[in-house]
């Protein structure tokens, strides 16, 4: 199964689509590096970008994201709907998260006590009034990835997830986690968050977990909680936002810390990059191991390019310089002609606030994502028309932010059978 890993893009109004833009260049060099080593590599399954799409949270920002994301898949000959995002800072609005009653619940988060931190966040994510003002500053955001089906809204749906099979039949489970839900101008190192659903990952047999986040864990109030729960359910953990490539390997996970893909030029060591990561399931009798392979690409100049890091610390047999990270994790035995399903999708309440209300087949989130790409592009009147038409929407929806409504039209449309129509109906609109 091939990655793509990118973090920090921070897409910026004021540049984007004017011929001063300073990252054009880089860019352009980025989609041709993916290019060639998709011709090698064949087809991403899963394009990850973990936070800061935007630089602003503009909604201006995102629709170039957009188009930008239509590039890259174009050129790896992939679907749009191959690509999943979490939130960063940077995807914030500011000028929303910095009010005084968001700040009020920020202040109260920031000053519980270890002991009574979880309860704290919980409480306030429970409640309408208090959810809608931690997550207000991220509609942005989420009508963004809406398209992707990665758009999110507490209580039920902070954390977002996809299932690709692997392999040997089994699942690769990639988990997107929102450390930017206490965000604003007053970030600080140390002084962000998980909610309690981030430490309810959990094993299953024949699933692997691959779990991103925004945040390395060194900005995070629960770091080590948060460590020792990861380094438990999930073998594979990719972070952002400090615009350094890393890479750990232990027995039980690699950890990958992601290069900023478009760092700002006066950081003093600024370093653009993203990775490529290859994964699969080794099999040796009834044992089995994930095979993890980074390709970390850093940009270099005069020549100016993109080149692989060096894994300094292993050679070839012959003595040559290894340009790719490779680890082994040891995975529990799992059988597929012996399952008597599927593994299951992970537990939500069963309505349509939660991920996976009715438990949809990956075919089927795929072909909702399929959809969902061309229904954003629609105007919103396009879009309230068809959902209207269909008989999508209902009246509890009034009261929901318009990504959230939407969302809801395609999870009814699979419910009731109408993806076919929803798909038909988009068609027409596009012809205009």
């Amino acid at each position: 199964m091939l990655i793509i890993h990118l973090s920090d893009i921070h897409f910026r109004k004021s540049e984007v689509e004017t011929t001063q833009d300073p990252n054009f260049h880089l860019r352009n060099e980025l989609l041709r590096d993916v290019e060639s080593f998709c011709a090698r590599l064949g087809t991403p399954a899963i394009i990850i970008v973990s936070g800061d799409i935007a630089f602003g949270g503009h909604k201006d920002e995102y629709i170039f994201a957009t188009k930008w994301l239509a590039d890259l898949c174009s050129r790896c000959k992939t679907k749009m709907s191959s690509v999943f995002v979490i939130p960063g800072n940077h995807d914030v609005v500011r000028a929303t998260a910095d009010k005084i009653m968001v700040q009020t619940l920020h202040k109260d988060i920031k000053s519980a006590s270890d002991i009574s931190l979880d309860a704290v966040i919980r409480g306030f994510l429970t409640d309408k009034d208090g959810a809608r003002l931690l997550y207000e500053s991220l509609d942005n955001y989420n009508a963004f990835a809406n398209q992707f089906l990665c758009d999110l809204l507490p209580p039920d749906r902070t954390r977002t997830f996809r299932d690709l099979p692997l392999n040997d039949g089994s699942i690769l489970r990639v988990w997107g986690l929102n450390t930017a839900f206490v965000s604003s101008t007053a970030d600080k190192e140390g002084d962000l968050f998980v909610d309690p659903s981030s430490m309810q990952i959990t094993r299953e047999a024949g699933v692997t977990n691959f779990v991103l986040a925004h945040h390395h864990l060194s900005w995070l109030r629960q770091k080590q909680s948060f460590e020792d729960h990861l380094n438990d359910v999930a073998p594979v953990q990719l972070f952002g936002h400090v615009h350094a490539n890393r890479i750990i390997m232990e027995r039980d996970w690699v950890r990958l810390t992601a290069s900023a893909t478009q760092p700002d030029r006066h950081e003093a060591a600024w370093e653009p990059g993203y990775n490529i990561i290859e994964v699969t399931v080794d099999r040796e009798g009834a044992e089995r191991r994930l095979h993890v392979q980074a390709h970390v690409r850093i940009w270099q100049t005069a020549p100016g390019g993109f080149r692989a890091k060096e894994d300094t610390r292993k050679r070839s047999k012959g003595g040559e310089a290894k340009y790719v990270f490779e680890h082994w994790i040891e995975l529990e035995p799992w059988e597929a002609s012996h399952a008597t399903s599927a593994p299951a999708a992970p537990t939500e309440r069963a309505n349509i606030d939660a991920p996976n209300p009715a438990a949809p087949s990956v075919e089927v989130m795929t072909a909702m994502r399929d959809i969902g790409v061309r229904f954003y592009q629609l105007s919103f009147s396009k879009k309230s028309e068809i959902a209207g038409r269909l008989e999508l929407l209902e009246e509890e929806d009034t009261s929901q932010p318009d990504f959230e409504r939407f969302r809801r039209v395609f999870l009814r449309a699979h419910e009731r059978k109408k993806l076919d129509d929803l798909k038909r109906a988009i068609e027409e609109a596009e012809k205009g």
